[in-house]
Order: structure tokens, then sequence, then C-alpha cells
């Protein structure tokens, strides 16, 4: 009886491995974000939330207090070190009347801005001032369920909150403090270019 070697792989199969684990570094350095590149983000840090109802968001103390309690299907993405959010559920009854209508689809007036935030939540004039002037009132957060623009489609004031309603769907947004949306965006800037180099 003849016994046959082991048979060994073959040495095509030895660059198809390499390439395989090279691909998966690649990607568990993709992973890791901005801080496998070395650079450690201060400002663009952020968090998601998912709730069953506005009533229990509400029990949580995450979602604000207009929101209606038979709201479902919440999802909402805050700014860890800012102000600002972006949320959506589903909900097709009225707003609350603490809503306030505004005179022009996505453009609230600095009139209108800072008797929303007077009335949410109540902070110095300077601050006021700088929400309402700030030119950074455009998401710089994100979420495949966010519509890209919907900011745009604001007809609502909630205290702070830019809110606009259809196909059953409520959407919400507070736009973020003109001096960390100025270091978000370079610190942006910065992790795409090192992404490049």
């Amino acid at each position: 009886m003849t016994q046959t070697a082991p048979s060994r792989p073959s040495t095509s199969a030895r660059p198809k491995a390499i390439f395989l684990a090279s691909a998966a570094a690649l990607a568990a350095l993709a992973l890791t974000g901005c801080s496998a590149l070395g650079i450690e983000s201060k400002y663009d840090k952020s968090a998601g939330h998912e709730f069953a109802t506005g009533a229990a968001g509400k029990e949580k103390k995450v979602v604000p207090s207009w929101v209606p309690d038979e709201a479902t299907n919440l999802k909402e993405v805050v700014r860890t070190t800012g102000n600002e959010r972006i949320l959506r559920m589903e909900f097709g009854g009225a707003l609350p009347a603490s809503c306030t209508a505004i005179a022009e689809t996505g453009k609230p007036s600095p009139a209108e801005l800072s008797a929303g935030l007077d009335t949410e939540d109540p902070a110095a004039a300077q601050e006021i001032a700088e929400r309402v002037e700030s030119q950074y009132q455009t998401p710089l957060l994100a979420a495949d369920w966010w519509p890209t623009g919907q900011e745009g489609k604001s007809t609502h004031l909630c205290g702070k909150w830019w809110v606009s309603q259809e196909a059953g769907h409520l959407t919400a947004y507070t736009p973020e403090l003109k001096g960390i949306a100025e270091n978000v965006i370079a610190e942006q800037a910065k992790a795409q270019r090192a992404k490049v180099d």
C-alpha cells in the first residue's frame, strides 16, 4: 500500500490569504474612525437613542417635553459635546399648542428663534444671540433616517426645535452653537484630510 504525502496549499492560495488578511486589517482600521488615524475628536461626538413612544422618551428625560406621548418609533441623534440634535418619529396628529408657526418655511426669523429659545430654555441674552445669529443652521449630524435638507421644510418652532410634519412623520432639529459648530467642522475637515493622506 502506498502512502500519499499530505497535500500542501498551492502557492496561488498564499496571495489570496495575504490579500484577505490585508483587507481585514484595513476594515478594522476604517471601523475605528479618527482615533485610529491619530485624531481624537473633542467636539464631533454623538450618541443615538430610540424609543417606542414619546412617553417613554420623556420618562427617560431624553426627548423634549413638547413631543407627543402618542408618537411612536422615535429616533434621535444628539451631539454629546454640544447642543445639536436631530429627531424623527411617527405621528400624524396636531402639534402641541406650545409650538408656533413660522412665517417662512425653513427660515425662522431672528425674532421667532429668540422667542422659541426663550420659551423652552431661557438662557443669557448673549447665548440666545449666538444661537440666533449662527450661520450654522444646517445639520452637522447625520443618520440614514434623516432626510437631507429636512430643516428647510420646517414650518414650526417648538421651543428651540425646528419642526416639520409630513406623511405621518414628525421631524425636528435644533442647530449647534456657532463656536462648537466651527470646531466640529474643523475636526471633520482634519479627519477627511487624514483619510486622503
